[in-house]
């Protein structure tokens, strides 16, 4: 497999939203000529009860993944797999001591740092859009995030920047442009404190962009970003490495020339 050869963002059933066993998205990754995979299952504290499927969603066994992983790459050793973790950020005191223990009493190689709740609803579910203007929605998404990634900072890249939009009803139109003033201090924000950047190609099965979209990548390069991760955000294997085909070639045309991997939370750098 040519060009981009690592997917940093793919879920296994250690994920409340999957029930694709880990060894199953190793071998899929093998299958496809993937150099590494990186399992980055969900662990969101203090999901609100109303829409948790059971009271333990989104909340796993650190120790048995990380067990589980290690045995993962004794079988696999064709192909790197690496530990994650998707850190659910929510801006509260509770969350963000969970988060940060999260972050340091564990031996991580990656971790991406995600929004999924806007004052404690998911825009996942129509009830955060009812009886609202889906432009204001979306901006609120972007402002909680930015307070967010404000107060805690303790990942390695952001994931999914504007994922909100695939969500929004249908008659919404999205104009990244019209929500520079917000997201330009996000960019800002990441490339001062050295937080890479997500492209998450799961966008690409809801639109002809990934997220971000593409401008967005395009006034990232203009600020002086350079560390961008590439994910799938797979929670099944024919969605592992989806959309990586040719992205190579767009991602250039927006300035970029690599994009990087974490190995115990350092990055690796890899041509595009």
């Amino acid at each position: 497999m040519t060009g981009i050869c690592c997917d940093t963002h793919v879920h296994s059933d250690y994920s409340t939203d999957s029930q694709t066993p880990a060894e199953a998205q190793v071998q899929q990754a093998v299958r496809l000529g993937l150099s590494e995979i990186c399992i980055t299952d969900h662990m969101d504290y203090d999901f609100p009860e109303g829409i948790l499927p059971h009271p333990n969603a989104f909340i796993f066994d650190v120790s048995n993944y990380q067990e589980k992983l290690g045995v993962l790459r004794e079988k696999y050793p064709e192909i790197t797999v690496s530990t994650g973790v998707e850190c659910g950020l929510q801006d509260t005191p509770q969350t963000r001591e969970k988060n940060r223990r999260l972050a340091q009493d564990n031996n991580w190689d990656y971790i991406i740092g995600s929004l999924h709740l806007i004052q404690k609803k998911d825009p996942y579910y129509p009830a955060y859009w009812e009886g609202q203007e889906a432009e204001k929605c979306v901006r609120l998404y972007f402002e909680e995030l930015l307070a967010n990634i404000t107060a805690f900072s303790d990942f390695d890249a952001l994931g999914h920047l504007d994922y909100i939009v695939r969500y929004a009803p249908d008659s919404f139109v999205y104009r990244p442009h019209e929500y520079f003033d917000v997201t330009d201090e996000i960019l800002a924000l990441l490339i001062r404190r050295d937080i890479a950047l997500e492209i998450n190609t799961a966008g690409l099965r809801f639109s002809d962009m990934p997220h971000p979209h593409l401008s967005l990548l395009e006034r990232y390069v203009q600020m002086g970003g350079e560390l961008v991760t590439v994910g799938s955000d797979a929670h099944a294997p024919e969605f592992l490495g989806y959309g990586f085909t040719g992205l190579s070639e767009r991602l250039k045309k927006t300035g970029l020339r690599q994009y990087v991997t974490y190995r115990a939370r350092k990055p690796v750098f890899h041509p595009l």
